[in-house]
């Protein structure tokens, strides 16, 4: 049997499902990553085999729209762009999906393309499961609707997960043409595929959510998703200076924001100015092009950095608060400041501050004062601690290992599936 794992988005959408890829071809399943071309690379780096989809998430997300949109920090006003951005490019993506599941009897999406592989797995009568990396749009009443925040009352909780709807309506037309072309009548997918009763799987720690007791049977918690000890050797390859830089002085604090490109570098210069003057900082730029960076001794600047080799190393880390970033940071035990800049980014760090791991401060609040504060709060001896405590729980969960049991179970049992157009 054949799995297909499909994925796109940046590069916390696609680490998660590598390590789920390396951690089912461990059990000698057949695996295949379907993702974005710019993350071929990557993928293959690992031993992973690899199928492209056309579009490169990087040069989109670092056009000039899009990165003012990320400056405004709306969420709708933001994808929508990405949307309009990627019209005439999402047709012919939808078809080399397509074309890529023709190849697999079990197939395996993120949410971002989970409504183009339903509709192929209900056309062809595969076999189907969703993984989420973010809170999932599972209602319970628990906690609310991401969108809306991180507590409220239990009928509101339930109740704002029809927002959802608002938030498909950007994409209907779009995967309506798409199943128009398969042969499908028009649906809201996303409504159809969370009344199925597919695996629904979310790649968090119970350690941030704890499984709500109302959900239905088939979604799990089930921890984070790492890379095994072995592939994170591969990523071991660390900036030449860095180790003598880390022993010349106390430990420093790690900046980065990963695959969100900065949004306005002045404002992190300015607020990097003062901190520069009491802290040591690791800067890593990611997908940020990052223009006239002053220098300075007690700064050092990076690309790309191995998370989980640095951040221990680090008294703190301010992150975008991407789920992926989150992961590593907690799995550290270094106290977290997440700068939030919009999607998820904002209900992770006020979690963060909820479950008392750092503090939240949105990336409009950043300066030189109120991130020198931020980082003095975080070393809170508490705070410290419960970072280490959390730490040592989190590393004695196997994620990625109890959802290739899910899986190769719901894929026995897929009787339980109803296809069905909402």
């Amino acid at each position: 049997m054949t799995y297909g794992i499909i994925t796109t988005g940046s590069r916390g959408d696609v680490q998660p499902f590598v390590a789920l890829a390396l951690a089912m071809m461990e059990k000698g399943h057949d695996v295949t990553l379907v993702a974005s071309e710019n993350f071929r690379d990557f993928a293959e780096g690992f031993g992973v085999r690899f199928m492209p989809v056309t579009g490169n998430s990087e040069q989109i997300i670092n056009s000039p729209g899009a990165l003012k949109l990320l400056e405004g920090g709306s969420v709708f006003k933001f994808f929508y762009h990405l949307q309009k951005a990627t019209a005439q490019s999402a047709d012919q993506s939808n078809r080399d999906i397509l074309e890529a599941c023709q190849h697999f009897d079990f197939l395996i999406t993120s949410v971002l393309p989970l409504p183009v592989v339903y509709s192929i797995a209900e056309k062809y009568h595969k076999k189907c499961a969703a993984v989420f990396l973010s809170l999932p749009p599972i209602p319970t009443r628990e906690f609310p609707f991401q969108a809306v925040g991180t507590k409220g009352h239990p009928w509101f909780n339930k109740l704002s997960y029809r927002l959802l709807g608002l938030g498909y309506i950007m994409i209907r037309k779009q995967i309506d043409k798409f199943r128009n072309e398969i042969g499908l009548p028009p649906a809201n997918v996303m409504k159809a595929a969370l009344h199925s009763g597919m695996l629904a799987i979310t790649a968090l720690s119970p350690q941030l959510i704890p499984q709500p007791g109302d959900w239905p049977s088939n979604a799990h918690i089930t921890g984070f998703f790492y890379l095994p000890p072995s592939a994170r050797q591969k990523q071991k390859e660390l900036p030449e200076g860095l180790e003598d830089w880390l022993a010349k002085g106390d430990k420093p604090v790690y900046i980065g924001f990963g695959s969100i490109p900065i949004p306005n570098q002045s404002r992190l210069y300015q607020a990097l100015e003062g901190l520069l003057t009491k802290k040591r900082v690791v800067l890593g730029a990611g997908w940020s092009i990052l223009h006239e960076l002053p220098a300075h001794p007690n700064l050092f600047v990076t690309k790309y950095i191995d998370h989980d080799w640095l951040m221990p190393r680090c008294c703190a880390v301010v992150i975008h608060g991407g789920i992926g970033t989150i992961a590593a940071a907690m799995r550290s035990g270094t106290p977290i400041i997440v700068v939030s800049v919009l999607a998820d980014q904002p209900v992770n760090g006020v979690m963060i501050g909820e479950k008392g791991l750092g503090c939240h401060l949105p990336f409009k609040k950043l300066s030189s004062d109120s991130l020198l504060q931020a980082v003095q709060t975080v070393q809170d001896p508490l705070i410290v601690a419960n970072c280490k405590a959390v730490a040592a729980r989190i590393k004695a969960e196997d994620g990625v290992g109890r959802a290739v049991e899910l899986i190769e179970t719901a894929f026995l049992s897929w009787s339980t599936v109803k296809f069905g157009s909402k």
